[in-house]
This record gives C-alpha cells, structure tokens and sequence, in this order.
C-alpha cells in the first residue's frame, strides 16, 4: 500500500475560531482530486518549519509556509531557518496567504458583500507588501467585519480558483506538482 505524502501547513490547528484544515483541503482538492494529501496544521511558522524537520516518516513530507517577504528572500528564508537542503520540499505563500485572496478580488467581493476590489491596488497580488494588513483594512466596516486570519481564510480558501492561483504564484503550482507525482 502507497503512503500518502503528507502536507504540513503553517496556521492554527485550533478549531475554535474554523477549521483552517478543512479551507486548504477544499483547495488543494480542486486540482489533486484522488492524490490528496494527509494535511497537519502546523500552528505558527517556526512551529511548521520544526514539524517538517522532525517529521518521522520514510518520506519527506511538503512544507507551505508564509514568506513574509517578496520572492527575491526565498534563499535567505530557507537559509535562515535550515531548510535549504530540504528546499525542493518547500513551498511559500508569497508574501503570505491574503495574498492569493486579493489575487481574486471577486471572491472578496462576493464573500463581504460588498465591492471592496476597488480598494486593492492595481498589481500582482504577490507584490503587496502586508496583504493581511490591506485585507483588515478594506475589509473592517463591513457587515462581517474586519478580516480573521481563521474564521474569514476557511471560507475565503474554499472560494480561490486553484487553477487560476497555480497561474498567478509559482510556488503553489510547483506545491501542486510535488503532490501530485
């Protein structure tokens, strides 16, 4: 019997507040179908990062992570957490998650109810430094309320087009291809 690879995510493994998990499987399923993967909520970064480095397993498991930064700091952060010879398993969300949701304004949009997409500047989603910050911003007099890394992510996660984001951020493509060989 094949093992399936496993997917450690950086965010909360806490359900209080959603189930993140659920968000990224509804995702990651629109373009793996049957090659899913066992997801682990890894809570914060560095607890994501010591997860994957930890993990005991014959397989090497895939690491989705924020970058927290522009592309051009991938070396430094895979250095600077001891990831590099491990790198080909690494994966970032650039800077960080909203990204991908301002990538596709119209499902903010349809989300909040609300035409909040004239509020994102006009460039790629992967150059807005603070995508978080913008998103509560634009975001905090609507009827939903200001942005939650969890409650608002499971559904906004559910609602990104994975092929379309696969185009925008090459990270999630290639995350996309690691999984499914």
């Amino acid at each position: 019997m094949v093992k399936r690879k496993v997917l450690i995510i950086e965010g909360t493994s806490d359900t209080r507040n959603g189930v993140l998990r659920q968000g990224f499987h509804k995702l990651l399923r629109q373009e793996l179908k049957h090659k899913m993967p066992r997801i682990v909520m890894g809570d914060g970064k560095n607890q994501a990062i010591n997860t994957f480095l930890n993990f005991r397993n014959e397989r090497i498991p895939n690491l989705l992570i924020d970058l927290d930064d522009d592309d051009g700091m991938k070396d430094n952060d895979l250095k600077n957490n001891s990831l590099s010879s491990k790198s080909e398993f690494v994966f970032y969300m650039i800077q960080e998650m909203e990204a991908w949701f301002l990538s596709q304004p119209e499902i903010i949009d349809s989300y909040y109810s609300e035409k909040l997409s004239k509020k994102i500047p006009k460039r790629p989603a992967k150059d807005i430094p603070n995508p978080s910050d913008l998103l509560g911003k634009i975001t905090k007099p609507t009827k939903k309320g200001k942005y939650h890394k969890v409650i608002h992510a499971v559904d906004l996660l559910q609602m990104l087009d994975a092929h379309r984001l696969a185009d925008e951020f090459v990270d999630f493509k290639h995350l996309l291809e690691s999984l499914n060989k």
